[in-house]
């Protein structure tokens, strides 16, 4: 992958990253005010019965004295739930109409805070009257949660409700020691990436200007070579001798600046990114932990209190709904059996308060359209901390326990309303009740699943009997899917942010290795200069500075091997400064092809016949031409590519080499192939060849005549092929062949 695919990569997640987040939070809000809101209207409604029935019992009567009746229409009750809170809405009327007491709100509002921080809402409770909610202002309505509404006096029209505000704010205290730390780690990784690529930019600079200058010298030393070579056939020794002097100097000067260069780049103090990367990975890792933990950990305390408070209800439902029925019926048994009443209403009705006296004379004749339920004064000690139902649940056990009646809990129906009511708050985990002995944890009854682990939610204990030596308990098989499902829409944007975040870390490395291959190409950088330009030159000069000193004239032979060396080295210099000049006017896109028909057999024939003689080793060549004569292209450029395709063939094979060249016609293009049978190319090196300054693996392995030059040659192939608006292709396998495929487009009248 390119750095700029890297970058753009990383651009695009981090901002997919921050949509996300900002998606989950806006989720996460409205999730949490709808939980809030859930839990506030729960709160209220128990803080509202609680609240009135506490001033109910206040009142100046004797213990199990009804003060008033209540009777609620039969066709707006909708559940038992809604029964009650029905029934003491009306009794708070009555409080205020008939016995002259006013509900204390502030009090109930102080009780609402108090249920509300069981349910992990640490927030302000403001009990307030009910007014047009369509009027308020949209950021009032997004910051504030309410409760549902209840009448206070319903002759006066008097309706209240309770409101919170910013109910989130609870979780960003608690979340805020994990944001910081994350945050950190997230300026880190950007400082360090930073770094990184403010180093590698600055290297690429250097390279680049490294390459202007080489390219600069090699422009320089076009012209004095072509004369150099000129100069050979007439023996002009000593102006070759000078000549070469002058190039060697610049030469010298060139590489010195580069070595110049290197030095100060080495000086310049180094960052150890490679230790950036491991401590961010960690880092990374650990965060995404100890985040994973604490929102597991919160997701589960909330459900351990769901668990408690289904727990709770159950037992009140078992207590009201089975015990109490029981209850009534034995009572009611005993009567008939002793000709007393036929029908008892409440074995706790003793006293009726003279306005329940005429209540009852009005509700005579309206049996049929009303729900009638009895109040009564129970003075017993009242904490408002304690919770309404349970506490309810627990007077009307204790009076069952007390009555001589044997009436014993049933295991079957608090385990089937248990199961019922996690239900409805989708927790569909197994679940199960154990009667146990206390202090000794025997069990001594148990039904459904209630055989603790360690990971299962236990409800509290609930006691049978006022000595607690027998209690009750709810247990839920480890409900982990619910936990997490609860809080998937933190997860979710938590584990992107954390993938973002590991690629920048993977980018990070990736950068450290690209950073190291310009490191090590800029160590061979000056080397590469020195053979492709110094190691010729000083050929010429050591050459002329021989033949000059006339040594070598008695002996024709090695005169005549010193003269053909030189102009080898010529020709080489020659060759590379013409490259260079046209990757030059490639790049500023100044170069002018003179495309013409060139005739393919003589062009081949000429470029073999040069490349046998200086191969240095054993070349077997095979030519085949099928329907491809000529292609239309420059024929200097076509030479030079050729060439270059060629040399490389030899290069980068063993002692014995069988080049194949087929030149053959397909779909409009002319497709020259030139296959060995050398060292080949690396897969992983293949896509890198035509690349400036690469050079194969190969390389490394060619031994003697093996690879020398800049790299330059197949990124040359690449940009004179793409002038040509034809392409280059490779086909290798390390250790068997490589196969480079020119395509010229075919000339279009």
């Amino acid at each position: 992958m390119k750095l700029r695919s890297l970058y753009i990569l990383s651009i695009v997640g981090l901002l997919l990253v921050i949509i996300v987040q900002i998606k989950g939070m806006a989720y996460a809000y409205d999730n949490t005010k709808r939980e809030a809101e859930r839990a506030l209207n729960e709160c209220f409604r128990l803080a509202f019965i609680e609240t009135v029935d506490n001033e109910i019992n206040k009142l100046p009567f004797p213990d199990y004295t009804v003060p008033f009746y209540s009777y609620i229409p039969k066709d707006s009750v909708q559940s038992y739930e809604d029964r009650i809170f029905l029934e003491y809405q009306q009794a708070a009327s009555f409080l205020e109409d008939v016995y002259h007491v006013t509900i204390p709100l502030d009090e109930m509002a102080r009780l609402v805070e108090k249920k509300l921080k069981w349910k992990n809402i640490d927030r302000t409770v403001n009990i307030r009257p009910a007014s047009d909610r369509s009027k308020r202002s949209a950021y009032v309505r997004f910051k504030s949660v309410l409760s549902d509404t209840a009448w206070l006096n319903e002759k006066k029209e008097e309706k209240i409700e309770a409101a919170i505000f910013s109910p989130f704010m609870p979780i960003v205290k608690d979340i805020l020691f994990l944001f910081m730390p994350t945050l950190i780690l997230i300026a880190f990784l950007v400082y360090s990436w930073a770094k990184q690529m403010d180093s590698i930019l600055r290297q690429q600079g250097d390279i680049e200007k490294q390459r202007s200058v080489f390219y600069v010298l090699a422009e320089k030393m076009r012209l004095p070579i072509s004369e150099v070579h000129k100069q050979i056939p007439e023996n002009k020794w000593e102006d070759i001798e000078a000549s070469g002097k002058k190039l060697l100097d610049m030469t010298e000067h060139t590489l010195a600046g580069a070595k110049e260069n290197e030095r100060k780049r080495q000086a310049r103090k180094q960052h150890s990114f490679k230790v950036f990367s491991v401590i961010g990975s960690v880092a990374c890792c650990l965060l995404l932990v100890v985040w994973f933990v604490y929102l597991y950990r919160a997701a589960l305390r909330e459900t351990a209190y769901q668990v408690n408070d289904c727990f709770e209800a159950s037992f009140y439902d078992e207590v009201l709904q089975h015990r109490l029925s029981l209850y009534y019926l034995q009572v009611q048994k005993e009567e008939t059996d002793n000709d007393s009443i036929k029908i008892v209403e409440s074995p706790f009705a003793v006293v009726e308060s003279p306005f329940a006296k005429e209540q009852k004379e009005f509700l005579k004749g309206e049996q049929s359209k009303y729900l009638v339920g009895k109040m009564y004064v129970v003075h017993i000690y009242n904490s408002i901390d304690q919770n309404y139902r349970l506490r309810s649940a627990l007077i009307m056990q204790s009076d069952i326990n007390e009555s001589g009646l044997s009436i014993p809990l049933s295991m079957q129906y608090l385990d089937s309303a248990f199961s019922s009511r996690l239900a409805e708050k989708g927790l569909k985990a197994r679940s199960g009740i154990r009667q146990y002995r206390y202090p000794s944890d025997s069990t001594v009854l148990q039904a459904g699943y209630s055989s603790a682990g360690r990971s299962d939610i236990s409800s509290q204990f609930i006691p049978l009997r006022k000595d607690s030596t027998l209690c009750v308990q709810g247990i839920v098989e480890n409900p982990y899917r619910y936990v997490i499902h609860s809080v998937w829409y933190l997860f979710l944007p938590l584990l992107l942010m954390f993938l973002v975040m590991l690629d920048c870390i993977f980018g990070q490395m990736k950068v450290l290795r690209m950073q190291r291959r310009l490191e090590q190409f800029q160590k061979d950088f000056t080397y590469a200069m020195i053979h492709d330009m110094k190691s010729p030159l000083s050929s010429i000069l050591m050459g002329a500075h021989i033949l000059s000193s006339g040594k070598l004239s008695d002996k024709p032979d090695k005169e005549e091997k010193y003269k053909l060396t030189m102009e080898e080295e010529c020709e080489h210099l020659l060759t590379l400064s013409n490259r260079v000049l046209v990757l030059t006017q490639l790049d500023e896109g100044e170069l002018q092809l003179h495309k013409e028909e060139v005739p393919l057999r003589p062009l081949l024939d000429d470029l073999i016949a040069k490349i046998s003689l200086k191969a240095g080793k054993k070349v077997e060549f095979n030519t085949i031409f099928h329907r491809c004569e000529a292609v239309y292209a420059d024929a200097f450029c076509l030479r030079e590519v050729l060439g270059n395709l060629l040399d490389n063939a030899i290069k980068y094979s063993r002692e014995e080499v069988k080049i194949d060249i087929i030149c053959e016609s397909e779909k409009g293009f002319c497709k020259i192939k030139v296959c060995d049978n050398g060292l080949g190319i690396p897969l992983k090196d293949q896509a890198l060849v035509f690349n400036r300054f690469e050079r194969s693996a190969a390389a490394a392995r060619s031994g003697k005549g093996g690879a020398t030059g800049f790299g330059l040659g197949l990124n040359y192939v690449q940009q004179v092929m793409l002038a040509h608006e034809g392409r280059v292709e490779v086909e290798s396998e390390e250790g068997s062949f490589s196969e480079f495929t020119l395509y010229f487009p075919v000339k279009t009248i």
